[in-house]
């Protein structure tokens, strides 16, 4: 589990965050639209990239609940 300092540091840096709306509500629409791709994954590429994909995950989740509240 995270420990409460953390979670306070994450907190305030996302309230800080510069937020670029149009691209975010440009992706969402776009999911809304067409939902979500249906795509052949690459294993071994996604275990070597696994960092990047799983902050770009992280990153889409909290602009999709920025989104969500403003």
């Amino acid at each position: 589990m995270i420990d409460k300092n953390t979670l306070k540091v994450q907190v305030l840096k996302l309230a800080a965050k510069e937020w670029d709306v149009s691209a975010i509500e440009a992706r969402y629409k776009r999911l809304i639209a067409q939902g979500i791709p249906e795509k052949r994954i690459d294993r071994a590429k996604v275990i070597a990239q696994k960092v990047g994909v799983l902050d770009r995950i992280q990153r889409h989740a909290e602009e999709y609940e920025y989104l969500s509240h403003s």
